[in-house]
């Protein structure tokens, strides 16, 4: 199962596989537990994940990334 997550601390959206406890952020180098942090979409498909972090990323910049568009 995959995931796609924010940053906690640069809010930069990435993907994850969900089998894993921890993900270092590639831009700021942040651990990111996963037990702790809030995963935005979840997946099965990995050739899905492409447009998902993009619609994530989109949110994001709106500042409206919890409400559903």
């Amino acid at each position: 199962m995959y995931g796609v997550i924010c940053c906690l601390k640069c809010k930069f959206v990435t993907a994850v596989d969900l089998k894993f406890k921890t993900k270092k952020c590639i831009k700021c180098n942040y651990n990111i537990n996963l037990k702790k942090v809030r995963v935005i979409f979840k997946t099965e498909d990995k050739n899905e994940l492409g447009n998902l972090i993009m619609n994530t990323r989109k949110r994001v910049e709106n500042g409206n990334l919890f409400v559903e568009p």
